[in-house]
């Protein structure tokens, strides 16, 4: 008797990594002609919220290394110049 294959209620079919990878024994190369179907590319509304979700996470971070690396530059700055030794 052969084993029941398992089936999940949330699985859908879908490949979330292909894994037809070049030099892996089970590669295939006519595989990888598949094209990405059009429910799967991102709306032109989702790519902007995914662009928007990018800047609100990331503009901090970046602006607070910008920030600091003005700070210390002003800092040496004004250390060679011998404004701080009176």
């Amino acid at each position: 008797m052969g084993r029941k294959k398992k089936k999940y209620a949330d699985d859908d079919g879908r490949t979330i990594a292909d894994m037809n990878v070049d030099g892996l024994p089970w590669y295939n190369p006519s595989a990888s002609d598949k094209k990405v179907a059009k429910e799967d590319k991102p709306t032109r509304k989702e790519r902007h919220a995914m662009m928007r979700a990018w800047f609100s996470v990331y503009f901090p971070r970046i602006f607070a290394i910008v920030v600091g690396f003005g700070l210390a530059a002003a800092l040496v700055m004004c250390w060679l110049n011998g404004w701080f030794i009176k």
